[in-house]
């Protein structure tokens, strides 16, 4: 198959990194500035729609700015392309109902990936949770955002600024889809989030956020100013209490204040990358695959309800 890169940055490169290395398929990268022309050696360079038109692609890899998800989706579904759009889904509601219908008419498939669906912790607390009732979730985010891309002027890409999709609630919003994965769900989401350091232009660089889910409630605390590194997951169940550190791929299990045991996993965000690239592979004949464009925006809709300040979210 033929796949059209759109966006060469640093989650854009990793992807392409595990398709070079474990898949066949023909890579090429949409390259509007031809300054830019990637040097990969199996990563083909276009810079114009009239050679994606010539090269007939199958998917679109689209890990360009946030703001620029959803226009580029749309030229490539109205090309006939499935689409693999990295997160989050968009910046803003502006021409989503447009994507949805030409993804609707083209009979697409689509998914809007979350690489930590696929991380060991995350898959593991799932299945706890699929057979044991919780009562209550905490989940902590935190990091440095000069230190995310390194060589970069971080303050100049989309992460800092709010109009191009940047502030924690999209950014860091591989939480938020995880809670909402795990407990089959998200009822209701509200928010305290505001700008406290000068690391953003003018986006929310923290937010804690009360979640009602389909299995219980959670809350959530991100930010990037934190000189900590933290990704964390907490779960009290009647019996017995466990935590899941995303970092150190390990989850503890507690009861009466004693560790009981320890789980460990393996996997790293390489893994992660190629587990979520063959379940999109193997799926892209049910277009209605797990965290499909539609799917998507439902979580989609309460983001930017929660940036936005809005009371709906339809």
């Amino acid at each position: 198959m033929k796949i059209v890169i759109f966006g060469l940055g640093s989650i854009g490169l990793k992807h392409a990194g595990v398709l070079s290395d474990n898949f066949s398929h023909q890579l090429y990268a949409f390259r509007s500035n031809r300054t830019e022309m990637t040097n990969k050696g199996n990563i083909k360079n276009i810079s114009s729609w009239k050679e994606v038109d010539q090269i007939s692609p199958d998917i679109a890899l689209i890990s360009n700015p946030t703001d620029l998800h959803i226009a580029t989706a749309i030229e490539c579904a109205r090309c006939g392309m499935h689409l693999f759009i990295e997160k989050p889904l968009g910046a803003s509601l502006k021409d989503l109902d447009k994507l949805l219908a030409v993804v609707k008419k083209k009979k697409l498939a689509t998914y809007v990936a979350y690489l930590l669906r696929f991380h060991p912790v995350v898959m593991y607390v799932k299945k706890i949770l699929s057979a044991k009732k919780f009562l209550h979730m905490r989940v902590v985010t935190s990091s440095y955002l000069p230190s995310w891309r390194a060589g970069t002027d971080y303050r100049s890409g989309y992460s800092a600024s709010r109009k191009r999709g940047g502030g924690v609630i999209l950014d860091l919003s591989h939480e938020l889809d995880y809670i909402s994965y795990i407990t089959d769900g998200v009822k209701d989401v509200s928010a305290q989030f505001e700008r406290r350091s000068d690391l953003t232009i003018d986006a929310e660089d923290f937010a804690d956020i009360l979640v009602k889910t389909n299995k219980g409630p959670a809350n959530l605390h991100i930010n990037f100013f934190s000189h900590i590194n933290k990704r964390q997951i907490s779960v009290d169940f009647k019996d017995s209490s466990l935590t899941g550190d995303l970092l150190e791929n390990k989850v503890c299990w507690y009861k009466k204040g004693k560790l009981l045991k320890t789980v460990k996993f393996k996997d790293g965000v390489q893994d992660c990358l190629l587990k979520e690239w063959k379940y999109f592979l193997s799926n892209l004949n049910k277009r209605r695959m797990m965290n499909n464009v539609f799917e998507a925006t439902v979580l989609f809709k309460k983001m930017h309800a929660l940036k936005t300040g809005k009371t709906t979210y339809a």
